[in-house]
């Protein structure tokens, strides 16, 4: 008789995600979508979103990359691990990745993030705190 095949989990198969919320990392499986916080309890979202067209919500929390084109029009508060802009963000930007601004792309709001890369004719309105955070 054949041992049993079970899915166990190799080492490779693991990621490590920051939360969003308590800044405390912790090992993932890989193939996840999404998963929660064991230490804040909070519910995180892992894939990365790409958005196309108008969308007007509360926030936007992804612990991926947010990828606003051309045609794409966000009307919401943004926390990720990175944002790219090529259509128009309207609400505060929170990233722990870098923002990279296109050249026809227009950012309206406080953008808080580690870097950030504005193409020539980008419109930005706003407070902007690039740079690590200071640790109190």
């Amino acid at each position: 008789m054949a041992a049993p095949e079970y899915n166990v989990p190799q080492p490779d198969d693991r990621t490590t995600v920051v939360c969003l919320y308590c800044n405390k990392s912790q090992e993932v499986g890989r193939k996840a979508m999404t998963i929660t916080c064991k230490f804040c309890s909070k519910s995180l979202r892992l894939e990365d979103k790409r958005v196309t067209q108008y969308e007007a919500r509360r926030s936007i929390e992804i612990c991926g990359v947010v990828t606003v084109e051309k045609k794409g029009n966000v009307v919401a508060d943004v926390l990720c691990n990175g944002l790219v802009v090529r259509g128009k963000v309207k609400g505060n930007v929170v990233s722990r990745g870098p923002v990279l601004v296109g050249p026809e792309a227009e950012i309206k709001g406080d953008v808080t993030a580690p870097s950030l890369a504005v193409g020539a004719g980008a419109i930005l309105a706003g407070k902007y705190s690039i740079g690590q955070p200071n640790e109190k």
